[in-house]
């Protein structure tokens, strides 16, 4: 059987938070969340992106999608603006590089995380779960 839920209990997450920290305290909260062997944690890139502070002024979006691009795979002019669809340099190919307006504050613009790693590995969660290797993954 396959459960699929949202953590509770996460606030707003800003640069230099510890993440790892966060997700265990929310999962920890309640047993119906507790992290358990064998559990799948996923976690947004825009969530990963604020603890990293790779937040950046609005007026900024344009240099940020350029800052972001290494490669320009197509773009098309519109009345506002130019759509440009690009190869980020996590090799990821797609609108903006990216460069995103949503879920941050009024003013604000997010990039993707500057790794496609974790930093702190899903190990950091091992102390909170049941698991009998010490890890959640």
């Amino acid at each position: 059987m396959l459960t699929v839920f949202a953590l509770e209990g996460i606030p707003e997450v800003g640069d230099g938070d510890d993440l790892a920290a966060l997700i265990g305290d929310a999962a920890a909260a309640s047993d119906d969340t507790a992290l358990r062997d064998g559990d799948v944690l996923a976690v947004t890139s825009k969530v990963v992106s604020k603890a990293e502070g790779r937040t950046r002024p609005e007026a900024e979006r344009e240099q940020a999608i350029t800052d972001e691009t290494v490669r320009v795979v197509a773009t098309r002019a519109f009345p506002g603006g130019v759509t440009r669809i690009v190869e980020n340099r996590l090799g990821i190919v797609g609108a903006a590089a990216g460069v995103d307006a949503s879920n941050t504050a009024d003013g604000t613009i997010l990039l993707l995380p500057s790794t496609p790693t974790p930093r702190r590995p899903p190990c950091a969660l091992g102390s909170r779960s049941d698991s009998a290797s010490g890890s959640a993954s």
